[in-house]
Parts: structure tokens; C-alpha cells; sequence
């Protein structure tokens, strides 16, 4: 019998984008060098949309599926690493298993709250994330095959979801991301903050697309709240107005790309 996973922390963040994003990077003091670059690739399966005014669907995402890899895009310390991500988001419920957090070996489970700035606005969202190959996960970005990536666990918490065999068939790459991420202690808040830049070049742009700009604090789930009021204050007091509006960065970056790749 399913039911609902169990979160006892929660990812607090505010998004920005293009111009906004440039200026918050600006404020921040932060340079490329000083971070921890990567490549991130998405996995869905774009469609031209029917609707009027919406350019894509992306109908994994839409059911609140995220399939994401990662991959060091320099060596650190004695080899590069990956990382497979199954993300659920919103996450419904779930067999026993996967209702709270555990890991093993080369792998975790986590159940958290995502709180997007400006309403942090709780939604329920649990991953699954296995290391993998650097070399393995490379050829699968050329590929665009996901067939190696996947483990068992992986497919195990997708089948609790309704997707196994051709759910998972005739899905393309959406990527890469060039995403660069520096983690910052900040006077006002108890924990360190991190901050993460992704760009993508797409077919109507030169040079660099579009850019974002991500600032995220975990906190306990009791301490969420004042965790949202600290970061907003800390981000004010560098000169950075939060958005008025939040969209999380993954969907907004894996619909630029979907515009180039959509049939």
C-alpha cells in the first residue's frame, strides 16, 4: 500500500534569470575558477505543444519526473565524478520504501520540501541519486542513451510511479548545461549557502543563452520558514532584489532546450 513519503528538511531557493542572474553573480563576488563546473544533461520526451502560447511539453516533467546527469566537467582530486539522478517533484505516494531517507554504498534516497522564493510555496519532492562512471556517463551524453545510467534502485522508483519498459523508451537528451556551483558561509545564516550558475547555448542564440542563477540554504523542516526570511535579507543586504516571480530552474532551462529538439 502507498502513502506519503516523510521530509524533515527542505531546500529553500531563489532563481534568477538572464539579466538578473548576471547582476546577482556580479553581487555575489563569485568567479567561474573558484567553482565546481559540470556538464547536466536532461532526459524527456518533447513534443510540440497544441496549446496556444506554450512552445513544448515535456510530459515526464509534466507528471513531475526529473531524469538528470551529472558529470564533472574537470578532475577532482583523484577522478572525475558523476552522479544519476531520478527526481520526483512533486512526489505523490509511495510504496514503504521510498517514504524516507536511507542510502547505501554508492547511493541515497532523500525526501525533502522544495521552497521556491518569492512565496516558498512547500512542494513534496524526493530524489534518488547514484554515483556512476565519469566515462560511461560521458558516452552516454554522445549516445543519448540513458540504457547504462539507470540502476535497478532507479528503476525500481520509477516503476512505484507508473513508468517501466516504453515509459521509458524513445526519450532524448536534452543538454548540455554548463553549470558551475560554489558553496559560501553568509553572516545571518546558520548554514552554508549554495550557489549555482547554469548557461545553455541554443539554436537562436550566440555565444552564451540563457543564464540562471540559483541561491538555496537547507534547513530543518521547523526551521524553513526563517531560513526563506534569512536568505531574502542576506540577498538584500549584497544590493540583490529576489524576483518577483519563481519558476524553478530546471524546468525553465529544459524548455529552452526542448524549443531546438521538439518534433
Amino acid at each position: 500500500m502507498n502513502g506519503s513519503p516523510e521530509a524533515k528538511a527542505a531546500e529553500i531557493k531563489i532563481s534568477f534569470a538572464d539579466a538578473e542572474a548576471a547582476a546577482a553573480l556580479d553581487a555575489l563576488a563569485l568567479h567561474r575558477s573558484d567553482g565546481r563546473r559540470r556538464s547536466v544533461h536532461f532526459w524527456d520526451r518533447p513534443q510540440r505543444a497544441a496549446t496556444p502560447g506554450t512552445a513544448v511539453t515535456l510530459p515526464l516533467l509534466d507528471r513531475g519526473v526529473i531524469l538528470r546527469l551529472r558529470r564533472d566537467d574537470t578532475e577532482r582530486g583523484s577522478r572525475p565524478e558523476a552522479d544519476m539522478t531520478v527526481k520526483l517533484r512533486p512526489c505523490s505516494a509511495l510504496p514503504a520504501p521510498w517514504r524516507k531517507d536511507r542510502e547505501g554504498d554508492d547511493w541515497d534516497f532523500t525526501v525533502e520540501e522544495d521552497r521556491t522564493g518569492p512565496v516558498f510555496t512547500p512542494v513534496l519532492a524526493a530524489a534518488l541519486q547514484a554515483e556512476r562512471n565519469a566515462g560511461a556517463a560521458q558516452a552516454a551524453e554522445r549516445s543519448g542513451s540513458l540504457d547504462g545510467m539507470l540502476t535497478d534502485r532507479h528503476r525500481e522508483l520509477l516503476g512505484a510511479v507508473g513508468l517501466t519498459g516504453d515509459g521509458l523508451g524513445g526519450l532524448t537528451a536534452l543538454g548540455p548545461v554548463n553549470a558551475v556551483k560554489w558553496k559560501q558561509e553568509r553572516d545571518g545564516l546558520p548554514r552554508a549557502v549554495a550557489i549555482e550558475e547554469w548557461t545553455i547555448a541554443t539554436a537562436a542564440t550566440t555565444g552564451h543563452g540563457p543564464r540562471f542563477l540559483e541561491v538555496s540554504v537547507h534547513a530543518d523542516l521547523s526551521d524553513a520558514a526563517e531560513a526563506g526570511r534569512l536568505l531574502v535579507d542576506a540577498l538584500r543586504g549584497l544590493g540583490i532584489a529576489p524576483p518577483q516571480t519563481g519558476e524553478t530552474k530546471t524546468r525553465a532551462v529544459m524548455t529552452a532546450l526542448a524549443r531546438d529538439l521538439a518534433p
